[in-house]
């Protein structure tokens, strides 16, 4: 990952490349796709700059299935872009649309009955594994302790999914992507003067509105080497995501370990 000290890189792009605008809770963000590459622009903060913090961390963990994000600009507006993970026989079936397809239903909706997030967790988990063979355990246990780090507060089952192989009929879990939406990156939503008010307004999903709570109850699987992400970071110029991503690692320190002691 290249650091703040570079300047960033402004892709020109044709308006034949904007393909959709994409809908969230977080309202509707410009989209582009050319050469293989994704571009999303910046649509309430600094989301380019928090997708390449999340990269970053991952670089520096166990986890090795995760999408890259380059911070950048598109058309003079700032941004980030990834490769498309998608590959030639390959399609994205993201949870939702998988639960769509088998029962007609809106899986946000149904898990909302079960009262306990460990079980709505293992719902999902189950229902995966039954009609996929795919055990997306670890896959959410990974993702979960993510966004507990980085108070991603967009995670939902639009962008948790699986990748299914048309040639071969096999199915895997996809890689992370889509972590925009954290380290307070919403500055017309987290606007209080200090770090500890803003987080107070954090709220997590899918599971659980305590991004903590589902990480715990889907169990911590993400592990960092603390001592390379640090080095890393000293090249960083400072910012408020930086900040933040300072301040969580310190905050869960004791809960997610340390890649080279665990895993060394």
């Amino acid at each position: 990952m290249g650091g703040c000290k570079s300047k960033m890189r402004d892709y020109r792009l044709s308006p034949a490349a904007l393909v959709m605008v994409q809908g969230s809770s977080k309202g509707t963000q410009p989209k582009y796709y050319e050469d293989g590459y994704w571009y999303k622009v910046n649509n309430v903060g600094y989301e380019g700059l928090a997708e390449r913090l999340a990269s970053m961390i991952l670089s520096h963990s166990n986890i090795r299935n995760f999408v890259e994000y380059e911070q950048c600009m598109i058309n003079g507006r700032p941004g980030c872009r990834s490769k498309n993970f998608i590959q030639g026989n390959e399609s994205f079936i993201s949870f939702q649309r998988l639960y769509e397809l088998y029962t007609g239903e809106n899986l946000q909706n149904d898990i909302r009955v079960i009262a306990d997030p460990g079980d709505r967790i293992q719902y999902v988990v189950d229902f995966v594994f039954d009609h996929t063979s795919v055990d997306c355990s670890e896959y959410l246990s990974q993702i979960l302790a993510l966004d507990m780090l980085i108070l991603n507060t967009d995670r939902h089952f639009n962008n948790l999914g699986i990748i299914v192989d048309a040639e071969t009929g096999l199915c895997s879990t996809a890689p992370i992507f889509d972590n925009g939406n954290s380290l307070l990156s919403d500055w017309e939503r987290f606007h209080k003067d200090t770090l500890e008010e803003n987080i107070e307004l954090v709220y997590g999903q899918p599971f659980s509105s305590s991004l903590e709570a589902q990480a715990r109850y889907a169990g911590i699987g993400l592990a960092i080497d603390y001592d390379g992400l640090a080095l890393e970071l000293e090249n960083e110029k400072d910012s408020r995501g930086l900040q933040v991503l300072r301040y969580q690692l310190a905050r869960y320190k004791e809960i997610i370990p340390d890649f080279l002691d665990r895993f060394f």
